[in-house]
């Protein structure tokens, strides 16, 4: 396919090993791992707005949580702990000539919880084998200890409850912040611009378009737009079942003192943890058209969400809703599991990975080394996330979360 941008020959064309499309944690990520691995590479991260405030990070709750049904997603996630682990490594110390760059992501350690209706018993053990075989810490919780342990909880309606009491959730702003510090410190270049085409030739992309008319020629392009990038991926013909789905978050204040609670989801697919003085609350409908739309719904907490609560709550009847937002998933349609390959039948040089669905900031360092793991030894090393992969996308094979979204 030939670009239908016209490239004018006084456009600047610079060279790079690796174009990385989003510059975000993903593509934060994907940078610092190639040049972690591959000191020398040049490496290109093009971001159209310094400030991310289109970005899902700037509105994500935050949530890292191990408590999954498909072990690629426990992984990428434990992954993730890694990273915490050993985030004060990732900057110079106080006292150097950049000691703002330990920047605090406050993290917050209280656990996750996912409580469940009786019928979903059998599945919830049998995902907390696989979580406990795969080495994350987890507690079977019957109804009663939730009662006993978290008292404001309703658990008349449950079956058992499984908590990892590592899990937590974490400041998105700074821990993007502090994944392209790392890749800037370790040579990525990020450009200021806006991917609008590509330039390809037999079964390679040759360069990437920008808006502002120059173009970067590279080895190797990495999509990972957020909920743009679909739209690039039709550009070159691939088609893919994503799309940018509108989903709220609600702050709550309340009278009672949630604060060592945990973050709790629950079967209605109600998900709530502490913030401050009081809740931050949601419940996604997943049956929202996809669109662009960022508008407020005033009526969705009224109707759904605060009766979700009192159900849950019951001490929510005393409530007060202090502010809305709203946000966009990157939504999977067949399953709502991410997709990330490359496109090896067409191209032989693009890789993506789209179609978060609410996942993505807790699968972004992990996300961020496979895709490196392709581009440097064409297969994955650490993790086989092939079940990710196009195949089921083409066959129609969905590979859903079996529980809790």
């Amino acid at each position: 396919m030939q670009s239908n941008t016209s490239i004018a020959a006084e456009a600047a064309t610079e060279r790079y090993d690796v174009v990385v499309i989003g510059g975000g944690v993903m593509g934060s990520a994907t940078a610092w791992h190639l040049l972690a691995e591959a000191p020398g590479l040049r490496v290109a991260v093009v971001e159209p707005d310094a400030t991310y405030a289109g970005a899902a990070s700037s509105t994500a709750s935050g949530g890292i949580r191990q408590l999954f049904s498909r072990p690629e997603n426990v992984q990428m996630s434990r992954y993730t702990h890694e990273i915490l682990d050993t985030w004060n490594e990732w900057s110079p110390p106080a006292g150097t000539a950049d000691p703002e760059e330990v920047p605090d992501i406050g993290w917050h350690p209280n656990g996750y919880l996912f409580i469940t209706e009786p019928e979903l018993s059998d599945q919830l053990r049998a995902d907390f084998e696989q979580q406990a075989a795969l080495g994350v810490e987890v507690e079977w919780l019957e109804p009663h200890d939730v009662a006993q342990r978290y008292p404001l909880l309703a658990t008349e309606d449950l079956g058992p409850a499984v908590l990892s009491p590592r899990d937590g959730w974490l400041d998105p702003a700074t821990f993007l912040r502090g994944m392209a510090r790392r890749s800037r410190r370790l040579g990525a270049v990020y450009v200021r611009d806006r991917v609008v085409d590509f330039e390809t030739s037999g079964r390679r992309i040759m360069s990437v378009v920008l808006e502002s008319g120059h173009a970067l020629r590279a080895d190797h392009v990495v999509n990972v737009a957020g909920v743009w990038g679909p739209g690039l991926s039709a550009l070159l013909g691939l088609s893919l079942p994503v799309e940018p789905m509108r989903r709220f978050d609600h702050y709550v204040e309340t009278q009672q003192d949630f604060g060592t609670y945990p973050f709790v989801k629950d079967p209605n697919g109600l998900a709530l943890r502490p913030e401050g003085a009081g809740l931050t609350a949601a419940l996604v409908d997943f049956s929202t058209a996809g669109g662009w739309d960022l508008s407020i719904d005033t009526s969705w907490f009224d109707t759904v969400v605060w009766p979700a609560l009192v159900e849950r709550i019951p001490a929510a009847d005393r409530l007060r809703l202090s502010s809305t937002w709203s946000g966009h998933y990157d939504q999977n349609r067949l399953d709502g599991n991410m997709i990330l390959d490359r496109w090896d039948a067409e191209l032989d040089n693009y890789y993506f990975a789209t179609g978060f669905s609410g996942h993505g900031l807790m699968h972004a360092p992990a996300v961020g080394r496979a895709l490196s793991e392709l581009i440097l030894h064409g297969s994955f090393q650490t993790l086989d996330l092939s079940r990710m992969g196009l195949k089921r996308v083409f066959s129609g094979d969905a590979y859903r979360e079996l529980t809790i979204r």
